[in-house]
């Protein structure tokens, strides 16, 4: 099939080798400098609008087959890519999944829990929504990449918080949520059809601490106990009905508190943070194999799994430690890194000070490991020299 990807986003390599060792031919429409363009088949240079994305995917001397995205401020965008070319698509409703204000106000309509408490376009009323409430959550309600969302623990704080969240939102509206205490989950699924959703894994989340808790890890599978397990499933298939997905993808977001699964946000792309790579190496399902199955009606299964466990860690800084790079030729050629170790990037030179992350942006590089539960967890041991696996409790 010949495959349009309106919209990439960042460090989608894996994304673009699995549909062509699948035998697709895979064009990608994005900024020039998101595009790949030595593992394209076919790229254009696009603006992000409609009529830019159609101008520039009609260029093209042959019809496509289907049209995905795997950007988050795309989604919505591209999904009208595909209806104008008359190909197929994801499948579910506008707004729903890129706008969290209506995604939470379709939640409660359902009947189902959700952690929000409304959306603000002033201060005044973020401060009303807050007030008493502390500590609260404070967001872009259609932003992503974890970019302006803080957790705020007192008035004095929700100004900047405030601030910071409307000059990321599009629509000028910031989501208040209330904050939930437990550790972080996410939920990585495929829809083939409307009430037909398959759950691929459940991912554990390592976060830095509050006030931005950006993502700095991922473990697949995440080991908890059979109960939480699929109360986070029986959560997932129950929000993604509501919000009424009907085909493609989805990266659900939660909190595991003592009252249950807190759901945060569902994406209705595949998952970033290269997890669809760790759901890969541990389960033998391909996210972006499946999100294209079930956009052009077909069902796919999975493969064989490489190991029984896969996980990443993220490289940040801390404002004041100059960055080492953790991995070194004497490590890399012994245990546990030897024979765990499946890839490596630094994007920062040793020596260099960097700040606090404030969002998926502040990422220094990564290391991939995959084997048994025990190798994981010491090459994970090694790749956070020494620091704290904070999960969010």
């Amino acid at each position: 099939m010949r495959v349009l990807i309106a919209g990439i986003g960042e460090h989608k390599d894996f994304g673009l080798k699995s549909l062509q060792a699948a035998g697709h031919f895979v064009g990608v429409m994005d900024l020039p400098h998101r595009i790949p363009v030595d593992l394209c088949d076919w790229w254009r240079a696009s603006d992000g609008s409609v009529d830019s994305m159609l101008e520039a995917a009609s260029a093209a001397d042959f019809t496509w087959d289907a049209v995905l995205c795997w950007a988050e401020l795309s989604t919505d965008t591209a999904r009208e890519v595909a209806r104008k070319l008359g190909v197929p698509g994801t499948r579910m409703p506008e707004g729903r999944f890129r706008d969290k204000g209506l995604m939470h106000g379709r939640l409660r309509e359902t009947g189902l829990p959700t952690p929000q408490l409304g959306v603000a376009r002033t201060l005044q009323e973020c401060e009303h929504l807050a007030e008493g409430r502390f500590p609260v959550v404070v967001k872009p309600t259609d932003y992503g990449g974890s970019g302006g969302v803080q957790v705020v623990t007192g008035p004095g704080e929700l100004g900047g918080a405030f601030d910071a969240a409307v000059a990321l939102s599009a629509s000028g509206r910031v989501a208040v949520d209330r904050y939930a205490r437990g550790p972080e989950y996410s939920v990585e699924s495929v829809t083939w059809a409307h009430g037909d959703t398959q759950v691929l894994a459940v991912t554990e989340k390592h976060l830095t601490r509050p006030p931005y808790c950006v993502e700095v890890g991922h473990v697949v599978p995440a080991t908890l106990p059979d109960a939480d397990r699929e109360a986070l499933v029986a959560a997932t298939v129950a929000a993604l009905d509501a919000l009424g997905m009907e085909a493609g993808v989805s990266h659900a977001e939660f909190r595991l508190t003592d009252e249950g699964p807190v759901l945060m946000e569902i994406a209705g792309r595949p998952a970033g943070g290269q997890i669809p790579r760790l759901v890969e190496l541990a389960t033998g399902w391909n996210p972006y194999l499946a999100e294209l199955a079930a956009v052009v009606g077909e069902r796919i299964g999975p493969g064989a799994p490489s190991a029984p466990y896969a996980a990443i860690r993220c490289f940040v800084g801390d404002g004041e430690t100059p960055f080492t790079h953790p991995v070194t030729p004497a490590n890399a050629s012994s245990p546990p890194l030897l024979g765990t170790l499946r890839e490596l990037r630094y994007s920062a030179d040793e020596g260099t000070v960097h700040r606090v992350p404030r969002g998926l942006v502040d990422r220094l590089g990564y290391g991939i490991v995959a084997g048994d539960r025990a190798e994981v967890t010491a090459a994970l041991a090694v790749l956070s020299q020494g620091a704290e696996v904070y999960r969010g409790d």
